[in-house]
């Protein structure tokens, strides 16, 4: 199984974006049932934020975009960018 986060945009960036977090069975099968597994994500999308999926349009969000989430990785980055951080702040 593979995780996939998807996050909702706004095309003007009015509102912040908002994600979840899908298990597929793989990537192939994401790329091939792609919108199956978008619809999926802005219904659970709306349920966690208790708001409607036409809402969700009114306030414009309608551009999604699609990553393939890996904990471990993700924490080597932020880790990485806190220390670039420190070094550019002058702190020890």
């Amino acid at each position: 199984m593979v995780q996939i986060q998807l996050t909702l945009y706004t095309e003007d960036g009015k509102y912040r974006p908002m994600s979840t977090i899908v298990e597929v069975e793989s990537i192939a099968y994401y790329n091939s049932h792609k919108k199956e597994v978008q619809d999926k994500a802005v219904r659970k999308i709306s349920i966690q934020r208790k708001m409607d999926v036409w809402a969700m349009k009114k306030y414009g969000y309608t551009r999604i975009k699609a990553r393939v989430y890996d904990k471990e990785k993700i924490e080597q980055e932020n880790k990485e960018r806190y220390e670039q951080i420190k070094k550019e702040r002058g702190w020890k």
